[in-house]
């Protein structure tokens, strides 16, 4: 596969929120109310199982299709009503000193920062540190194990142990309370611990972690404190989510200081590395992936023809499509290594960093600056644009930032010209890093943000009145997440429900196909030979007449003329049986075909079976009508 290597790229000052993007998120947000209505029906049912698992598939879907909002008070009230089933608002226990941590990840994983993060917190904690798992997929990574075991502490699988989400919503309350300090590292969907901290009694405090911090999560309700690593983070904490400045808090990103594991020079010879200056990025392929109109493949373009002793490693991205066109253009200049388990052992043989674009490497970036490599960001100036940007001590300012194009390549010039500057800038940002990221100073942040947790009051969702919206925001990140939606449609709601995979049930299928429409009827359509099942057809008359929103349509009867008489005749005898006439019946239509409807149709025909019409039944039983609702399926 041979591509075109991108042209010039867009000027910052051209950047913008599309009129397009905005429209998406205004039909995802249309969405998305719909769905939270299904959440505060179950609510006011008491039915905690069908909360939980609708609010995470919301939950999922706002990280796949932006609404223009980062949290949501009106959601959580439904999901912490059904968890305190009546009971009164949990307190707060902060005197409590058994030496205890529980963290609580929902899913975790053996590459990228999310679950690393976890791991190095729990190794730098003194602590007996327990970990507890709300939705795993598959074996949990082995540095995760083994950080938890040096402590004493251990791993525990709710979704093992319980299938319903309820079960494991309790399971975990019953963990957080032998611990002293909770720490949520969880998923932005994960609604299990929104629920958990709020079922009634006395709890230990609860600090979200907040590595989600740039797109929607659930957590308001539950969050006493919540912890940023950067400062963009608390900005948008305080701005977007509206959390006060008493529950704010910042800790670093935890990086160990350690050894590198190879010399230099065996690493470069392994490498067949010789007088090249090499750089290196690590992060996701979509990181680097052209999110508005420009990729990190286009930076390096213009990087490698201006420097010609520059040669790149990417971590993360395969030789494939614009890499794989990259390197053909600049042959033996460009390594593309897919995901790798220990990036870091490419540490020794690296001269610079250069931070992945449009999204930055977070962790990644830190790591490299640990090991003294001099690091390069492009970080343009665009509303809200830092809140995808690295913001890590030492690393920030001029020589390490570019805020324009011309910005950015005067130094990277500067840096694959003299090796001495990207040895002095690499120790500078080595120390600065080491200073705030290990040792001492993170010990004593981690200390300080316990203290800060054990003072705070319980989380209180009368402190967020109302929604803040910003589609601008929504509208920008739509275009992160456009990779993982199918292009020019509005899902289903069901498309978000893999982290529900297999306890999506038929009434909750249903509630989520009538809440999701927009007109008041439901069509079916009747096989051939009705007029053979005259006790099928007598219940599905008189529920018909019990629902005026109900249409029926019938094929005529075999060998009718134009008048339909013999049809009509049929349903006639039909209609008697229960009572009815052709004047009172409800909406019963003879029809060659089916008609195309404008409101909710069972996409296929009924068969003649029980089934078939407790399906019917079970729709139009639905809560969630409403006098102008319906929608179509199948």
């Amino acid at each position: 596969m041979t591509m075109q290597i991108p042209g010039p790229r867009t000027p910052v000052a051209a950047r913008s929120v599309s009129d397009d993007a905005l429209r998406r998120v205004a039909a995802h947000r249309e969405q998305y109310d719909r769905l939270v209505e299904v959440v505060e029906a179950y609510a006011r049912q008491g039915d905690l199982e069908r909360v939980l698992l609708t609010a995470t598939l919301i939950g999922n879907m706002t990280w796949c299709a932006p609404v223009g909002l980062l949290a949501d008070p009106r959601l959580e009230r439904a999901v912490v009503s059904a968890a305190r089933a009546g009971g009164p608002a949990p307190e707060i226990d902060g005197q409590r000193a058994r030496g205890r941590v529980l963290h609580v990840l929902s899913e975790t994983y053996g590459v990228g920062g999310h679950t690393r993060l976890a791991w190095r917190w729990i190794e730098r904690d003194p602590r007996r540190s327990d970990v507890v798992l709300t939705n795993q997929g598959g074996p949990s990574p082995e540095p995760l194990r083994a950080a938890a075991r040096s402590t004493g502490g251990q791993v525990f699988d709710l979704k093992e142990a319980h299938p319903t989400f309820g079960a494991r919503a309790h399971a975990l309350r019953r963990h957080m309370d032998a611990a002293d300090v909770v720490v949520l590292h969880t998923h932005p969907w994960d609604a299990i611990a929104l629920a958990a901290a709020n079922m009634p009694g006395r709890r230990p405090p609860v600090l979200l972690e907040n590595h989600a911090d740039h797109t929607f999560w659930l957590g308001l309700g539950c969050a006493d404190l919540v912890v940023d690593n950067r400062s963009p983070g608390l900005r948008v904490t305080r701005e977007l989510r509206g959390v006060r400045p008493e529950r704010h808090a910042r800790l670093a990103l935890p990086v160990p200081d350690v050894p590198l594991s190879s010399s230099r020079e065996e690493m470069r010879a392994a490498l067949g590395l010789q007088d090249q200056v090499a750089a290196l990025s690590v992060g996701s392929p979509y990181k680097m992936s052209p999110v508005w109109g420009e990729g990190f493949d286009g930076i390096l373009a213009q990087a490698l023809e201006r420097f010609d002793q520059l040669v790149v490693y990417l971590v993360g991205p395969s030789d494939t499509e614009q890499w794989q066109a990259l390197g053909e253009r600049f042959p033996g200049r460009v390594f593309p290594l897919g995901f790798l388990p220990d990036p870091e052992s490419l540490f020794p043989a690296m001269d610079l960093y250069l931070d992945s674009y449009p999204l930055t490497g977070g962790t990644a970036l830190v790591e490299a600056a640990m090991a003294g490599l001099p690091t390069l960001s492009l970080q343009p100036d665009i509303p809200y644009g830092d809140v995808y940007h690295a913001d890590i001590p030492g690393v920030t300012g001029a020589g390490y930032v570019g805020r324009t194009d011309d910005e950015y390549f005067a130094t990277l010039a500067e840096l694959v010209a003299d090796p001495d500057l990207r040895h002095r800038r690499g120790r500078h940002a080595a120390e600065q890093v080491r200073a705030v990221n290990a040792g001492p100073a993170w010990d004593a942040g981690l200390e300080a943000v316990y203290d800060l947790a054990r003072s705070a009051a319980p989380a209180d969702l009368d402190e967020y009145p109302e929604r803040i919206e910003e589609p601008g925001y929504g509208a920008r990140l739509s275009a992160l997440t456009a990779r993982i939606m199918p292009a020019g449609t509005i899902p289903a709601p069901e498309f978000f429900a893999e982290p529900i995979a297999g306890l999506l049930d038929r009434r909750m299928r249903y509630d989520l196909a009538v809440v999701a429409a927009h007109r008041p009827t439901l069509a079916v359509r009747v096989p051939a030979g009705w007029e053979c099942h005259e006790a099928w057809m007598a219940r599905l008359a008189e529920t018909a007449a019990a629902h005026p929103r109900l249409r029926v349509s019938l094929p005529p009867v075999p060998g009718d003329d134009a008048t339909a008489a013999a049809s009509i005749a049929c349903l006639t005898s039909v209609l008697e049986s229960v009572g009815q006439t052709t004047e009172d019946c409800g909406d019963l239509c003879l029809e060659v075909e089916a008609p195309e409807v404008a409101g909710l149709s069972i996409g296929e025909e009924l068969t003649f079976s029980a089934d078939a019409l407790d399906v019917v039944d079970e729709l139009l039983g639905s809560a969630l009508w409403t006098t102008d609702r319906a929608l179509v399926t199948g």
